[in-house]
């Protein structure tokens, strides 16, 4: 129900707390992920499709001694700025069309100038590896990814956990047909492959409906040269436009229809990041230290997962029409009455004149002002 920024002295101003004792609570260790994981089967149904997704977000920071202080992509800018950077691991409703955070780990600064070997992509498998072998997130197959995330390093570390990658590929994306004719009778390796697929000729694609207007999807199980392996492809063609665009599953099996369902449910962790940035002050923190950081990030990202599992309480299993605006505002309007109701409980009138009508106009207040 804050309004204003989510900052440890505005915190202060509408609770009894002081500004220090938030920031000491701030550096304590919260198992958020086992809290998000239990809330998260409590109210979504074990029968709807899930899936997990992975996303990173650009956070601007000020200053030059916080911690993970670097140059990271902006996607609102399309370029590099000065900031911190955040990944997020959600968990998917696909059936509801709905996004939760399960887990969020800040990036690190990785390259030549931090002595470190490991690379952004590392970090981000990490996290997932991490995440799915401590909280037994199996019962997930899927691992729903952007482009960025398309690289063979990640696709192995997800197969090594017995997962399968959904995501995007280059429009120019080197793959090969699968050999499919009568098996070689002379001497030699069995032929394994067709031809390169040449994204201009779709005629050894199978064309697929998918049910959404102006949408025709194109599939094929091809190999891909640089993964090293077979991979199921997907391409999206709006009829309207003629624009096209690669997605890919290294699940084999996996229905056409589905994995283009999963990759557009994909973009709900999107409104994830911008909720929790206009709501919950995904980038208001002022600390700098790493433990603050990061629990000020998974608590603004929880925030958001909690308000929207309780707006699917309170519509009975119905796909509810969530606004994050209307929902901070009620909070808001409920304390505030509460408050007036608490003092005129005590017997007291609020009289424009009295000092308990000039305490509840000054709520919140920086300094105490007179009318």
């Amino acid at each position: 129900m804050l309004p204003g920024h989510v900052t440890f002295r505005n915190l202060s101003r509408y609770s009894p707390y002081h500004e220090k004792t938030f920031a000491r609570h701030f550096a304590t260790s919260v198992d958020f992920v086992a809290l998000s994981k239990a809330a998260i089967m409590q109210v979504v149904p074990p029968d709807h499709e899930q899936v997990l997704v992975l996303d990173a977000s650009f956070i601007p920071k000020s200053g030059k001694h916080t911690y993970g202080l670097a140059r990271f992509w902006n996607g609102t800018q399309s370029r590099t700025e000065k900031g911190l950077e955040i990944s997020a691991l959600g968990w998917l409703d696909v059936t509801d069309n709905c996004a939760y955070m399960l887990s969020v780990a800040q990036t690190l600064p990785v390259g030549p100038a931090t002595d470190q070997e490991a690379t952004r992509i590392d970090l981000y498998l990490d996290q997932v590896t991490r995440v799915v072998q401590q909280h037994a997130l199996y019962p997930l197959r899927y691992v729903g990814t952007d482009g960025y995330y398309s690289k063979q390093k990640f696709l192995a570390g997800i197969r090594a956990l017995e997962l399968h990658q959904i995501g995007k590929l280059r429009s120019d994306a080197n793959l090969r047909y699968l050999y499919t004719g009568p098996p070689r009778s002379g001497p030699g390796r069995p032929k394994q492959y067709d031809g390169k697929v040449q994204w201009a000729d779709l005629a050894r694609f199978e064309q697929v409906a998918c049910g959404d207007e102006g949408i025709v999807l194109y599939t094929q199980v091809v190999n891909h040269v640089q993964f090293k392996r077979n991979v199921r492809v997907v391409v999206v063609v709006e009829t309207c436009t003629n624009r096209s665009a690669l997605l890919f599953s290294t699940d084999i099996d996996l229905a056409a229809a589905r994995l283009y369902s999963y990759y557009k449910a994909r973009f709900q962790i999107e409104f994830l990041f911008r909720d929790a940035k206009q709501f919950t002050g995904l980038s208001d923190c002022q600390a700098r230290s790493p433990a603050k950081l990061a629990f000020h990030f998974n608590m603004s990202l929880m925030a958001v997962t909690f308000a929207k599992l309780e707006a699917r309480q309170d519509t009975h299993d119905q796909r509810p029409s969530f606004s994050m605006a209307s929902l901070k505002r009620r909070y808001f309007n409920q304390h505030l009455i509460d408050r007036i109701l608490t003092t005129l409980a005590e017997g007291t009138t609020l009289d424009k004149s009295s000092p308990e009508y000039e305490s509840l106009c000054n709520y919140g207040t920086i300094s105490a002002l007179v009318a």
